[in-house]
């Protein structure tokens, strides 16, 4: 007598399919997961933008910031204040003004106005510095 040792065609094609569904899943949770970060990277970089600004206030000196390697360095009468680091690769363009001739005089003001796109892999920014009002604005393109 034959016995059938083995498994059907169906077995093995439902077998495969959980599997592929077992792997797929990780990797769209991960990619949701680098999308909530290069969110919040844009936002912690519009924060240590105010922060550069709230500094010269209530320091009463001129704050500036430099950007080089996805670190923000910010500076406050010309000594370095505040070095941040930023979980995800970010890219600045200048569209009117460079990033490094952002300074925030000693009232608040910016000396300057003008913008700049922010760029991640999924998010494209672009930020905006507008005098007399002294605000930073930003928007999502």
């Amino acid at each position: 007598m034959k016995t059938n040792e083995g498994f059907t065609l169906i077995e093995l094609l439902f077998t495969l399919l959980l599997l592929s569904l077992f792997l797929f899943l990780p990797i769209l949770y991960f990619q949701s997961q680098d999308k909530t970060v290069q969110k919040q990277t844009i936002e912690q970089f519009k924060n240590d933008l105010v922060h550069a600004q709230h500094l010269a206030m209530t320091e009463g000196k001129v704050a500036t910031v430099l950007f080089e390697d996805n670190t923000l360095i910010l500076f406050v009468d010309q000594k370095e204040k505040r070095r941040v680091v930023y979980p995800t690769s970010i890219e600045i363009e200048p569209v009117t003004i460079q990033l490094e001739d952002v300074a925030f005089l000693a009232n608040g003001h910016p000396r300057k106005s003008g913008s700049w796109d922010v760029r991640t892999e999924h998010y494209h920014t672009r930020f905006t510095i507008q005098i007399g009002k002294g605000r930073i604005v930003y928007r999502q393109q």
